[in-house]
């Protein structure tokens, strides 16, 4: 009887120890987790500042590269959530088409009233989002000529 007595007095201690260690052992496990969920919150965070950067605006974009090429005009929802997507902006160049977009909504300019050459049969004057006037095709929507920096 003394010898279990003294086996269970050594024994209590023991267990103590073991339980303080499994409990710890789930601290440890719950820090891990609690510690992955924060670096997906900011993974995600992350994400959605990056796709706000990505938005497209008429004002700062005219197209937008796609797999290292440029593209004139707003993307489609399916360019937009690529990973090679980045909008931007490039300077019309003579023999660009403008995007349908463009075409509804450049304002005509009087060419007459800017001290402007006629423009040929078929073509008019419109200005850009940017302040540029361009001599653009009616039916085609190509750019025959541009007046920069007005």
């Amino acid at each position: 009887m003394t010898t279990a007595l003294a086996a269970l007095v050594i024994a209590g201690p023991l267990s103590v120890g073991a339980a303080s260690a499994q409990s710890w052992r789930g601290d440890s496990v719950r820090e891990e987790r609690r510690d992955v969920r924060d670096a997906r919150r900011d993974l995600r965070e992350e994400r959605r500042e990056l796709r706000r950067a990505q938005r497209w605006n008429r004002q700062q974009h005219n197209g937008y590269y796609l797999g290292g090429r440029f593209y004139y005009g707003e993307p489609s929802y399916q360019h937009l959530h690529r990973g090679d997507y980045r909008p931007a902006w490039q300077q019309w160049r003579r023999g660009d088409r403008l995007p349908y977009y463009a075409r509804e909504h450049y304002r005509e300019v009087d060419w007459r009233r800017h001290g402007y050459r006629q423009p040929p049969r078929g073509y008019h004057y419109v200005r850009d989002d940017r302040g540029e006037v361009l001599l653009v095709g009616i039916a085609t929507g190509v750019i025959l000529g541009l007046i920069l920096g007005n």
